[in-house]
């Protein structure tokens, strides 16, 4: 295994043509006082590029007045299968004639010089090399042996594309997709009045036979036979006109309430309506001794000539007497009123209350499949949310044949098929979601979430600031647009954009922006994970804090999910200080 440790080798003579040159003898004889640092070491790879940032260090009195040296850098593998060269640098003596960058005799100087070249994996494992090329104006020149200045390349942003994976089950961005909670199933009600002479709370046998009852009676037979209902009870309102003492009125109203559950209960028996029969479901409400609410509503409703000037006199009084007192006054009015008012006033009112039966997840999924149309909106869509992901479009395909013009209805179908590897088809729905609403943010989210799966970043980052210009607040659209900034090799921009989540990605971008700490705080907050390269980037991550017992234990986690990362692992420079040590191989090998 490659030992990691940079030796600045002695530059040493290997072709010389330089009889009687002292300046070039000087040099070589004092190569190893020139010093190289090189930004970052190891190479890091950032947006599939391997930038490097090199400066090279004479020390005073060297670098001879009428020298040129050519430094040409190059990254070579470590198999020897290749190599790339970067741009060749030139620096030169004070006296040298030429347009290059001086170095001074007496002070010396440093050069530095910046360059990227695209990554290969080949180069994962490789050499930073400078080679020189001396000469002078005369034409005595030398070739000297190569120097290795840096390691190359740790690759860790690449494991960006295996978190999304670990953050959303697949090697996509996340997609919004609206969901509502499980509707509840709202009462329902049907109900039937009879009527009471004045003064009498006895229950008419003909009030109980007329044609509304037995509608009535025949609409709560069959709810109760439902078995998709539920039956919620019976309730009784009874009622007195506003004439009369007010103590007698409410005798009236008590008696009246009694004497209706009672003929009731005769009815539900004689017509035989076994699931009530004998059950105390029937109950009486609480009304006003006298109805004057109702009372009012009939006058307003009523073709009355004289009904202003009856609704003045309710306006004007709040005490019940002094109001039956002023209304008795208008003799031709209150004729009319005890005609046809009064009477529909002296009645109780039977409301049975009823509600479907709760259906459970998997019914409404089935029904969603089968009998789409035996559902209401929220329940189709409910059912569409929660099927498994391979019914997802079918059931989506049903909710917008029934609601094409819901736009949530073709989002969540166009995700279905992302999910699905359906991208032709995910992109159509996306983009009948903005030809019903040209600003939506989720269908610019999720057709930039289709364009990072293409490989089309800058095509994703438009559409995605479109998401956000339209107002898109979902954690989604900051996450997607964390993983391209990922790819650009914006990290710090990539963490703020993640926001909160705790996400593998997140903690990707904070190693890689150097906040390693907040990284392993943000891989404990997840918990733990199935995926094997949450364990390989803790490994990672405790390897950056020299945490060795923490580096074995991830990484034994890690390779025994996944054995292909123990390949990975010997070739991953964020590992070179344990390369040589026996607990390492162990695991790797």
């Amino acid at each position: 295994m490659r030992k990691t440790v940079i030796l600045l080798s002695v530059l040493a003579l290997v072709a010389v043509s330089i009889s009687g040159c002292s300046e070039l003898k000087k040099m070589i004889k004092n190569a190893n006082q020139v010093q190289y640092k090189t930004t970052p070491n190891p190479l890091e790879m950032h947006a599939d590029s391997v930038p490097v940032d090199v400066t090279v260090t004479f020390p005073p009195k060297y670098f001879g007045k009428k020298v040129k040296l050519v430094i040409s850098p190059f990254l070579k593998a470590d198999d020897g299968s290749k190599e790339i060269r970067f741009k060749e640098q030139t620096v030169q003596g004070e006296k040298f004639q030429d347009n290059n960058k001086n170095i001074s005799y007496e002070d010396g100087g440093s050069y530095s010089f910046k360059d990227k070249i695209s990554y290969e994996d080949a180069l994962r494992m490789s050499d930073l090399e400078l080679r020189f090329q001396i000469s002078t104006e005369k034409g005595q020149s030398a070739s000297l042996v190569t120097v290795k200045i840096a390691d190359g390349i740790i690759t860790t942003p690449e494991l960006v594309e295996k978190g999304m994976v670990v953050d959303n089950g697949s090697k996509t961005g996340k997609l919004v997709t609206p969901t509502i909670p499980k509707p509840a199933t709202s009462p329902s009600e049907t109900s039937v009045e009879i009527y009471f002479p004045m003064q009498n709370a006895g229950v008419k046998d003909s009030e109980m036979n007329k044609k509304e009852i037995k509608d009535f009676m025949t609409a709560v037979s069959t709810v109760a036979a439902d078995p998709s209902k539920t039956v919620k009870g019976i309730k009784i309102a009874s009622y007195a006109s506003p004439d009369g003492p007010e103590d007698i009125n409410a005798e009236l109203v008590s008696d009246r309430g009694k004497n209706t559950i009672s003929a009731l209960d005769k009815k539900i028996k004689k017509d035989k309506i076994a699931a009530l029969d004998g059950k105390a479901i029937t109950s009486t409400e609480t009304t006003p001794t006298e109805d004057w609410d109702g009372f009012k509503k009939l006058v307003e409703a009523s073709t009355m000539s004289d009904k202003d000037l009856i609704l003045r006199v309710l306006s004007m009084h709040s005490d019940p007497i002094k109001r039956e007192q002023e209304i008795k006054k208008l003799a031709a009015v209150y004729k009319e009123l005890a005609k046809d008012i009064l009477p529909l006033l002296r009645r109780s009112r039977i409301k049975f209350e009823f509600q479907d039966k709760a259906r459970t997840e998997s019914e409404l999924i089935s029904m969603g499949k089968s009998a789409p149309k035996d559902l209401s909106q929220d329940e189709l869509f409910f059912a569409c949310t929660k099927a498994p992901a391979n019914e997802q479009v079918t059931l989506y395909k049903n909710y917008t044949s029934s609601y094409p013009n819901d736009w949530k209805g073709w989002n969540n179908l166009g995700a279905a098929y992302a999910k699905a590897g359906n991208m032709s088809e995910a992109k159509k729905s996306f983009e009948k979601v903005l030809s019903l609403n040209s600003t939506n943010p989720p269908a610019y989210n999720n057709l930039g979430v289709l364009k990072l799966a293409e490989g089309d970043y800058d095509g994703a980052w438009e559409m995605l600031t479109k998401a956000e210009e339209n107002g898109c607040k979902d954690a989604a659209l900051g996450y997607n647009m964390g993983i391209i900034l990922i790819k650009r090799g914006e990290y710090s921009d990539a963490v703020i954009k993640f926001g909160s989540e705790n996400t593998f990605n997140k903690a990707l971008a904070e190693t890689l922006a150097g906040e390693n700490t907040a990284a392993i705080n943000t891989l404990n907050a997840m918990s733990s994970s199935n995926e094997a390269v949450y364990y390989y980037l803790k490994a990672v991550t405790a390897a950056k804090e020299s945490n060795e017992e923490d580096v074995y234990e991830n990484l034994k986690v890690a390779t025994s999910k996944d054995a292909r990362l123990k390949e990975y692992a010997t070739r991953d420079m964020e590992f070179r200080k344990f390369f040589d040590k026996s607990d390492f191989k162990s695991i790797v090998e």
